[in-house]
């Protein structure tokens, strides 16, 4: 390429099979779908799913909790495209790169070896929590480079001293935010009304309730939204909602530094180094959900409560005014450092 510089151009993938599933889906002992819903099959007692019954009855194995089967049933596979630009000679070099990929996978609520995959919804049929893994970013991009400044003095000894020989260098980062519904608990953190749960929804205390998506979270977003929260509802009575959502995802993250720093002789053996650098130089905000530890900009409420009577009912729509789809919080601030260094 131009100015001696290298383009490269590649695909990288790669495909992982029988990895380990030891988590909560790896219990083998857990109530079946609709379970609850039948005549307690130890006493006979009618059915009543969201009062107190003995769950433990309605286990495959009675009189025991939990029983884990480690088992070799989960994968996962990346696909990307990778595109380098660098330059290593001359006043200037640079190195620039950037990769579209996508992480997908069981989401098998595993941690074991790296970052979670993403909460397991239904703990039955490990295949049905297959799409986009906890920790993809679709877009990454990098930049560094160095600047060897011109030496306009030539004469003047002291002038030349001053101006001659500073060096530029800095880096530049951004990607994409991660996948927010395996990053939240699997569904935004959904809270429902005490007589809406997966046990008297669908029969057992083993899946993860779930909203049901009304339009596409994606579309329609103003004002910084990430996602339209009108979009969520709660599921129909007796069925489950949507186990995977189309990619909505948390903000950017930006970030860029820039560093000048020059070398001045002191006498034939020793220098001193002078080194400005600011990091976040740009000052540049980054919305953040969650910031403030509570997670209530991105935790959906179908809970609506009589102020009178303080009952609590089933809402069609989220009802926590916090959660709009946008982030509540910004986080990230300039950081100016002035380093003096001695060598002898």
């Amino acid at each position: 390429m131009p100015w001696r510089s290298v383009f490269e151009i590649s695909y990288v993938g790669s495909m992982s099979q029988h990895l380990l599933v030891d988590g909560a889906a790896a219990n083998i002992n857990l109530v079946p779908l609709g379970g609850l819903f039948q005549p307690d099959p130890v006493t006979g007692a009618p059915a009543d799913p969201g009062g107190n019954v003995n769950v433990n009855d309605y286990k495959p194995y009675l009189n025991y909790q939990t029983l884990t089967e480690v088992r070799h049933g989960s994968s996962s596979n990346y696909n990307s495209l990778q595109v380098t630009w660098t330059k290593q000679s001359g006043p200037v070099t640079f190195m620039t790169n950037y990769t579209f990929g996508k992480v997908l996978g069981i989401r098998d609520g595993e941690s074991d070896n790296g970052p979670g995959n993403g909460t397991a919804i239904d703990l039955f049929n490990l295949k049905n929590n297959y799409g986009t893994l906890a920790y993809n970013h679709t877009h990454i991009f990098n930049a560094a480079y160095v600047a060897n400044l011109p030496s306009p003095i030539h004469g003047n000894p002291f002038l030349k001293q001053a101006v001659n020989g500073w060096e530029l260098s800095g880096g530049t980062s951004w990607q994409s935010g991660v996948p927010l519904q395996p990053n939240t608990g699997g569904d935004l953190y959904a809270q429902f009304p005490g007589t809406v749960s997966n046990r008297t929804y669908l029969g057992t205390d083993a899946i993860q309730l779930q909203p049901r998506l009304t339009c596409d979270p994606r579309n329609g977003l103003h004002g910084g939204q990430r996602f339209n929260p009108s979009c969520f509802a709660p599921p129909t009575p007796g069925t489950q909602g949507n186990l995977i959502w189309p990619d909505i995802t948390s903000p950017s993250y930006f970030n860029s530094d820039l560093s000048i720093f020059k070398n001045f002789s002191v006498r034939e053996s020793s220098s001193l180094q002078f080194r400005l650098s600011a990091f976040n130089f740009l000052n540049h905000p980054l919305p953040q959900f969650n910031a403030s530890g509570s997670s209530n900009d991105v935790r959906l409420n179908f809970i609506s409560t009589d102020s009178s009577t303080g009952m609590q009912s089933l809402s069609q729509t989220n009802t926590n005014a916090q959660t709009t789809g946008a982030p509540a919080n910004k986080v990230g601030n300039r950081l100016v450092e002035l380093a003096l260094k001695y060598n002898f």
